[in-house]
């Protein structure tokens, strides 16, 4: 059974980033299809009330304390080992402790709602009943975790992603086509937001289904005490971790609506809203990638795996550099097109910058990050974690209240840099290679030079284009994908990990889908 499920690191990884950039594209679509419809048929108070609520329950969603993760983790070794046992008894263990994050976030939930009023700082949006609204979003999060929810980390760790990614795919469709429809005909947020939980059960039902095919028999096992206490030791460490996400995400917007109002929030989420869907397609190649490295991190010695990164550290910086390019040229003519020029819902040049640049710094993470958590280096990170979360936190609410967007963002690229980049990079090395981190420094470095100097020079053409609307965003776009992808290139061409990329790429396009 394993080895029908269990395929080569190649065939996986192509299969995972497939469903995974269809899933991106179609979230990414939807999302502002459904953005848009929404802001123009209620109004920017109701998208920046979604939004604000959505941030409360990613802090509440903090209770999960990254069991999925650390356990995906500890799946690797027993399905790569043929250890049905251990990973019955793991699978099942999660399932358990599911059910109680559930009941806490429930009660965690209601305790919240005689504050919400604090937390938006203008007008509520007319006709509806915010508690009530609060009310829906909760049970959608809740009703997540008593459903099957913890199939999906037994799939992500059998190196099927693709099947987790696809089933959110469909549902993903039939949500939001169903809320544009009724935004469209009814005009109703109730009815727009009641379509959410029921498309969440959907979701986790046929993540059910695929689960219980592949894993057909999940008998009951009771587990190793010595592997709980491995995974309590890595949720405490990745719990920390989730703190540094939170605090870097989640409250911006919190602090924005409770400072500035929901309109300003919507402001910034629209920008955010770009720079996610940019960060998701990032995520989605690191995450088709994050099996297989936990399985090279296994079987491979410590020489194989860094000349591995490096590799993959290569083109994944020729994708951020190309994305941070277009998002520099790009960010405003869209902007104005879609917002139809409303300063309101328009940021300055100055912080659409500093939104690039945030997605640059938060990239560069990425592969440092992929095997930092492959390896399940949580706890050596811990206090790091904390540092980014605490600072993060505190420079949000005295920047943000000083400088509004400019000192969230601010607040977030120090803080990246300095802990997650910088510092996180430190602990990889220093526990697993046992070498000096300066030679990927160095590589970073290289790479940034060279994106700045592309981005200028792209830049640059950019402004002879004198040519508004769709017409000109379409020019810029073309430019950005033949001019900064030509000059990678011709920098690029005789370098050997460009020489691996190209070889790499020819393998994976070979292989056949029913190929082990």
């Amino acid at each position: 059974m394993i080895g029908k499920t269990y395929h080569s690191r190649i065939l996986n990884s192509k299969r995972n980033a497939i469903a995974g950039m269809v899933k991106q594209c179609v979230t990414v679509f939807f999302t502002f299809a459904l953005r848009t419809v929404l802001i123009h048929t209620l109004g920017a108070n109701f998208q920046g009330l979604g939004s604000l609520f959505g941030s409360i329950f990613q802090v509440l969603n903090m209770s999960e304390l990254g069991f999925s993760t650390a356990i995906t983790f500890i799946l690797y070794k027993p399905i790569a080992d043929g250890d049905i046992k251990t990973v019955n008894a793991i699978v099942l263990y999660l399932k358990k402790v599911y059910l109680k994050i559930g009941t806490f976030i429930l009660l965690a939930g209601i305790a919240i709602i005689p504050f919400l009023n604090i937390l938006i700082v203008d007008d509520y949006p007319e006709n509806v009943n915010i508690y009530i609204i609060y009310v829906i979003y909760l049970f959608n999060i809740v009703v997540s975790y008593y459903l099957f929810a913890y199939k999906s980390t037994l799939l992500t760790a059998m190196q099927r992603v693709d099947i987790v990614n696809n089933t959110y795919t469909i549902t993903s469709i039939v949500l939001k086509a169903l809320q544009i429809m009724i935004l469209m005909i009814l005009k109703n947020y109730y009815a727009y937001i009641i379509v959410l939980p029921i498309c969440s059960i959907a979701n986790n039902l046929l993540l059910e289904y695929y689960a219980r095919k592949l894993w057909p028999d999940l008998s009951k096992e009771e587990l190793d005490s010595s592997v709980k206490k491995d995974i309590f030791k890595h949720v405490k460490s990745v719990f920390i971790n989730r703190m540094g996400d939170i605090a870097r995400n989640s409250f911006d917007n919190i602090v924005l609506s409770a400072y500035f109002g929901l309109v300003v929030l919507t402001a910034y989420d629209n920008y955010y809203c770009i720079y996610a869907a940019l960060y998701g397609v990032m995520g989605i190649i690191i995450q088709a990638f994050r099996s297989g490295v936990g399985n090279s991190l296994v079987k491979e010695d410590i020489y194989k795996n860094f000349v591995d990164m490096k590799r993959f550290t290569f083109a994944f910086m020729w994708i951020v550099g190309w994305c941070t390019i277009c998002l520099v040229n790009l960010y405003q003519p869209f902007m104005n097109i879609w917002m139809h020029g409303d300063n309101d819902l328009i940021l300055s040049d100055q912080n659409m910058l500093l939104f690039c640049f945030y997605f640059y710094s938060i990239s560069m993470t990425y592969t440092k990050n992929l095997y930092l958590e492959a390896k399940g280096l949580f706890y050596e990170s811990r206090y790091l974690y904390i540092a980014e979360a605490l600072c993060n936190l505190s420079l949000n609410i005295i920047l943000g209240k000083l400088l509004g967007v400019t000192g969230l963002l601010l607040a977030t690229i120090l803080t990246i840099l300095l802990f997650n980049f910088f510092g996180g990079t430190q602990v990889l090395f220093r526990e697993y290679f046992k070498f000096s981190a300066k030679p990927f420094y160095a590589i970073h470095f290289k790479y940034f030079i060279i994106t700045l100097i592309n981005c200028l020079i792209t830049y640059g053409l950019c402004m002879l284009i004198k040519i508004d609307g769709i017409r000109g965003l379409m020019i810029r776009s073309v430019l950005c994908l033949v001019f900064s992808n030509l000059f990678y290139f011709v920098l690029y061409r005789k370098n050997e990990y460009f020489e691996y990329l190209i070889k790499t790429l020819k393998n994976m396009i070979s292989l056949s889908e029913g190929k082990e």
